[in-house]
């Protein structure tokens, strides 16, 4: 009997041990699974659904451009006898920039002159012999087409003779020379780059939901990194009818200038539509940067319970990099705006950035 209670007594202890034990391990083996749970979670950067005032103020970034920007161009051939201009010098338009050389075209010229007044004497003398019945009717005309055949050529001769003084076609800055004094040139080689400067343009491109309000002969404000204190005025003066390729619209406008603060063609300015900056509402909002697809079909991340989870919504404008929320979210919830590209739907995350 003694023997007996032993045996059980030994039996319920190892019972007892082999419990403890499958107890511990199974404590172990799901500590150790939250541990790799934990080791797999993806870190991410979270921001707050917000409620924010927004301007619907527009602000666009362009170049200036001179207002008008013309080549002078060469329209006869032969060596430049006279430069009148430099590069920086002021000049007005119809002012003769170059001349080319036009000592043969003189000399052709003072030729058809002679031919034109032979000419004009031989129909005067050949009508009187015709009328004495010398000469036939058929000698008169043909005299007569060689005297306008004469005329023709002293007019043509003027017209070349014209092509070979240079003037400016507008009234600015010789901003460029390409070519020298006695320099040989051609018909068509651009002899001078001439930018109008009392006024500049800026174009920008705009996007289809910013066009409706803007509208020809508009104010705007432009601003520039090389004159940080001085606000410029421009005047809306064109909007395109067609988009680029891009969807955007170009809009020119025309920016009066300066001398103490010039502007100059190939800088930069920012363009501010201040007009609508009285346009301003309260709204959901959340970063550009939250949107997994695109603007047509927007989904977000959001957390819940440390995992991710994928968010259809509805969304209005975006504004200065701030998405209006019309439906799908609630003020203070957690979307994910870093480290979405490597997310799945529940997939669990860490956060990293304080919310």
């Amino acid at each position: 009997m003694k023997t007996k209670n032993i045996i059980i007594a030994v039996v319920t202890l190892f019972i007892a041990f082999v419990g403890y034990k499958l107890y511990s391990n199974k404590k172990e083996m799901n500590e150790k699974s939250s541990q790799v749970e934990e080791a797999y979670a993806v870190p991410v950067q979270v921001a707050k659904v917000q409620k924010k005032s927004l301007s619907n103020a527009l602000i666009a970034t362009g170049e200036f451009e001179g207002f008008e920007e013309v080549f002078l161009v060469a329209e006869s051939q032969g060596s430049i006898t006279a430069l009148n201009f430099k590069e920086g010098d002021l000049i007005k338009r119809g002012q003769v920039f170059a001349r080319i050389d036009a000592s043969s075209l003189n000399a052709q010229l003072s030729t058809a002159k002679f031919n034109y007044a032979k000419a004009q004497k031989d129909v005067e003398r050949y009508e009187r012999l015709e009328k004495a019945g010398a000469v036939s009717k058929a000698q008169v005309e043909e005299l007569k087409l060689q005297l306008e055949n004469s005329r023709s050529s002293i007019a043509q001769i003027n017209q070349q003779l014209g092509f070979s003084t240079v003037k400016s076609t507008i009234s600015g800055v010789v901003n460029e020379v390409m070519i020298e004094s006695s320099s040989f040139v051609q018909a068509g080689n651009k002899i001078a780059e001439i930018v109008q400067i009392d006024k500049m343009k800026i174009i920008i491109n705009i996007s289809e939901d910013d066009l409706i309000n803007i509208k020809n002969d508009q104010k705007v404000t432009i601003k520039t990194d090389v004159y940080p204190l001085v606000d410029f005025a421009g005047t809306v003066s064109n909007i395109s009818v067609k988009a680029d390729e891009a969807g955007k619209f170009k809009v020119t406008i025309v920016v009066p200038n300066n001398k103490k603060e010039q502007l100059r063609a190939g800088m930069f300015g920012e363009v501010h539509f201040d007009t609508l900056k009285n346009n301003i509402q309260d709204a959901l909002t959340i970063p550009r940067e939250a949107i997994v697809n695109s603007l047509q079909d927007p989904k977000v991340y959001v957390v819940e319970n440390n995992k991710a989870i994928l968010k259809s919504i509805k969304i209005g404008k975006v504004i200065n990099n701030n998405v209006i929320v019309l439906e799908g979210l609630k003020i203070n919830e957690l979307v994910i705006d870093k480290g979405i590209i490597n997310l799945k739907n529940n997939t669990l995350v860490k956060i990293t950035n304080s919310k």
